[in-house]
């Protein structure tokens, strides 16, 4: 290989980038890049606006397969085995259930997923834990224990798969409200704090071989003080934090990928040096960079101002990364793609991860002949689809429903107690439906929020399957807490029916419970 083709090896790019130099038979032809990001959902644009189709189709990877000069490093951050109909896209189930058979199944399904594609390597799991409530991802448990008994098997049902995975994100998310896609982020631990979490969860991952790490656009301060006016270079760019800590102190082997170089958290107006800075630090792996940074990182090899041995270490890294697949696809040590067996496994990880959190007046299991009208608020953020499923779902046992997402309409500033009582007169039960990643000020579904604090209470439920977090910080006073820890869909709310009227039990642990068994 030449010089820039090996730099090439490193670059991980997407269906926009390809499209945009010409489609796939020109851009391989001039750009024989090491990888490609797969995903079945959103899209690109081209540089004029043209639609330029979903990220990245079946047959379009196979095309691309087809006009590269070396076999591709496929990733993807999902993928649906065909034929598979359940659609449960949560991990907070692992946490609320701590059944490792449960964990290693769920990783065993993403394998499965990733190989019915032809996907080489999974970016994921994430296995980030939550101290800050007001982050934006929804970790399973802010227990470094839970954290590392649960994604080591997830890391193990991947790779028996053959599938490369990915522990992310490094230095790890939940200690900072600020979401890295919009702006950079920060992790605020000490270091002695640090390494009781984090570090030991990251060396749990590192014990099951996990094949690579995903670096992101946050800082660490406490070990790379290196800022300038009150700046602190995220691990994107920080050369202690991924060659040091993570290489170094932690001992990882295998390859470090970026996270997105596109993202808010990363860019400071110049995506070609961010792309430089972010292999200079000692990233292997160089996920949605602007194609033009090859020829200036082959500048500075040249130059000397980047060591050849960076080169060869992501080199040396990768080609890990692909032996393990290749040994895999080899010998076929992996399981048939099943999508009966996806789904099954999906739908019975979800079910162990329902908690009823609380039940203190006794209001649950519920009786369909005392129902004579239902009422359930909306307050998510898909516009009422999961609350009309619900709405279905009780209709099937004789239950009437309203579902309404503007109790309070006009939408005002205020929620008045003669307003509540007007409402809920003519309901039996009042079923809060709640369903949102964070709780926006003002919003019109978020207001009843605050209306649900009027409600009586020997005649609620809330029911969450939105941050787990929000039951101690919204919901404090109700006797009648329904943790889901899933995503809405036809089969979970089904489940959740049965569960409300004493069909099936909830067996899941609250995520605030330490006890790991």
């Amino acid at each position: 290989m030449t010089l820039r083709e090996k730099i090439l090896k490193t670059f991980i790019v997407t269906i926009r980038e390809i499209n945009s130099n010409g489609g796939p038979k020109e851009f391989f032809e001039k750009y024989p890049v090491g990888g490609m990001y797969y995903g079945e959902q959103a899209a690109f644009r081209g540089k004029n606006g043209e639609y330029m189709g979903s990220q990245l189709d079946f047959d379009t990877l196979n095309e691309c397969k087809k006009y590269s000069k070396k076999k591709l490093l496929v990733c993807a951050d999902g993928a649906r085995v065909h034929n598979q109909t359940v659609f449960v896209g949560n991990q907070r189930s692992l946490g609320a259930s701590r059944n490792l058979d449960d964990a290693y199944n769920w990783g065993k399904t993403i394998g499965m997923q990733m190989n019915d594609k032809g996907i080489d390597w999974v970016l994921g799991p994430s296995i980030d834990m939550c101290f800050d409530p007001l982050m934006y991802l929804m970790a399973i448990s802010d227990d470094p224990k839970i954290i590392a008994s649960v994604y080591r098997e997830v890391i193990r049902g991947i790779q028996d798969q053959g599938v490369c995975a990915t522990a992310k994100h490094f230095p790890g998310l939940g200690t900072y409200f600020v979401n890295m896609h919009i702006a950079p982020g920060s992790n605020n631990m000490d270091m002695d704090r640090w390494m009781e979490t984090y570090g030991y969860t990251y060396k749990e991952m590192f014990k099951e071989n996990a094949m690579c790490v995903m670096t992101t656009h946050t800082t660490l301060k406490a070990y790379d003080k290196e800022g300038e006016n009150g700046f602190y270079p995220i691990a994107t760019f920080s050369k202690k934090l991924t060659t040091d800590l993570l290489k170094g102190e932690l001992g990882f082997e295998g390859a470090v990928v970026t996270d997105a170089l596109i993202m808010g958290g990363n860019g400071v107006g110049d995506n070609i040096a961010e792309t430089v800075q972010a292999f200079k630090a000692g990233a292997d792996l160089l996920l949605w960079p602007p194609i033009e940074a090859a020829e200036v990182i082959e500048q500075q090899i040249l130059s000397g101002e980047i060591p050849m041995s960076r080169l060869e270490d992501a080199l040396n890294r990768i080609e890990k990364m692909e032996n393990f697949r290749n040994k895999a696809l080899q010998n076929n040590a992996f399981d048939t793609p099943d999508a009966k067996f996806v789904d099954s496994k999906k739908l019975e990880i979800a079910k162990h991860g329902m908690c009823m959190l609380r039940n203190d007046l006794g209001l649950l299991p519920l009786s369909a002949d005392k129902l004579n009208k239902v009422l359930i608020v909306d307050v998510t953020d898909d516009d009422k689809v999961s609350s009309n499923l619900l709405k279905d779902e009780l209709a099937k046992r004789g239950v009437k429903a309203d579902v309404r997402r503007d109790i309070f309409e006009p939408v005002s500033q205020v929620c008045w107690q003669t307003d509540t009582d007007e409402i809920q007169k003519d309901y039996d039960l009042v079923i809060f439906n709640v369903n949102a990643m964070f709780v926006a000020q003002w919003s019109d579904a978020h207001m009843m929020i605050w209306g649900s604090h009027q409600f009586d209470k020997k005649k609620k439920v809330i029911v969450n399957y939105g941050s787990p977090y929000f039951a101690p910080e919204y919901f404090p006073e109700d006797p009648t807490y329904i943790e889901m820890n899933t995503t809405p869909t036809v089969d979970t709310v089904k489940m959740l029916v049965d569960g409300l009227f004493g069909d099936t039990q909830f067996t899941g642990k609250s995520i605030f419970a330490k006890e790991n068994n």
